[in-house]
């Protein structure tokens, strides 16, 4: 019977009715030990099972609604006076139902179970249903903490990708009013040497020397680069063409190295870095 009715409830492809009955003595899992609760379980496909659990949910809501107006009604009354009542008393109901927020029951979102109103169940319910919450709001603060690990990842991705390109990348995240960065675009300073290039002096030290002017070269264009990059503060424009000049005159002490050692040798002395550096 209804009033004996403690629970329906789906999972997946399991629908179940609980039913207290005095007379029996089983015990549940699912409500920790308590007595003289009979289990009827039935399994089919799931889309099977949820039409069944809403059919019977209304079938138990139509039982509530005829318990409620029988009770309010004084006398007793013709059964268009009764039909045209449940009508208009069930038509919301059955809304309810569907939304899944019938007035004399509570259903549980994760499985498809509900709950009578006033059962022995309830208190249990009430149980599982803080710590289903306390679980969600445990995962929702681990999601948030990696979604936010992950926003300054494409962050640091973006902000590479603008000093490569010199545009900040529309998928830069920005907060409520907040503006993007700016960014400068770095120059590019890498250089390769072309084995070519690299003398092929019978001395192995002029030859050492020889490569050493060489590699000095490259670093004195990357310096110079450096040095002429536009919108710099004065304080690191000032610094990189300091370092501009070093290397110059250290390219300058390899040439002489490089002309002494030659002479020694009896060879001409040369006068490569005023034709090496750039214009």
């Amino acid at each position: 019977q209804w009033k004996q009715l403690e629970n329906l409830y789906f999972r997946e492809k399991k629908f179940a009715v609980e039913v207290h009955d005095p007379r029996r003595i089983s015990v549940s899992r699912r409500t920790f030990g308590q007595s003289g609760l009979v289990v009827q379980t039935w399994y089919a496909n799931t889309s099977l099972i949820k039409s069944i659990w809403v059919m019977a949910i209304s079938q138990h809501q139509f039982y509530l609604d005829r318990k409620q107006s029988k009770a309010k009604i004084p006398s007793a009354r013709s059964l268009d006076d009764i039909a045209m009542d449940l009508t208009e008393m069930g038509t919301p109901k059955v809304s309810k139902l569907v939304t899944l927020e019938a007035k004399n029951q509570l259903i549980m979102a994760s499985n498809g179970s509900l709950i009578s109103s006033g059962s022995q169940d309830s208190e249990v319910s009430e149980e599982q249903k803080k710590e289903k919450i306390m679980e969600l709001k445990k995962k929702e603060k681990l999601l948030q903490e990696k979604l936010l690990q992950k926003v300054e990842e494409l962050k640091k991705i973006c902000l590479r990708e603008a000093e490569l390109t010199g545009k900040m990348p529309k998928e830069y995240p920005l907060g409520a009013g907040e503006e993007p960065p700016q960014v400068r675009r770095r120059v590019g300073t890498a250089f390769k040497l072309d084995g070519n290039l690299l003398p092929s002096e019978e001395d192995p030290n002029l030859q050492d020397m020889e490569s050493n002017f060489i590699i000095q070269q490259k670093l004195v264009e990357a310096a110079k680069k450096l040095a002429s990059e536009p919108d710099l503060c004065k304080n690191v424009k000032k610094k990189r063409k300091q370092e501009y000049a070093d290397a110059v005159k250290k390219l300058q002490e390899i040439e002489n190295s490089i002309n002494e050692y030659r002479i020694k040798c009896g060879k001409k002395p040369t006068q490569k870095t005023t034709l090496a550096l750039p214009g």
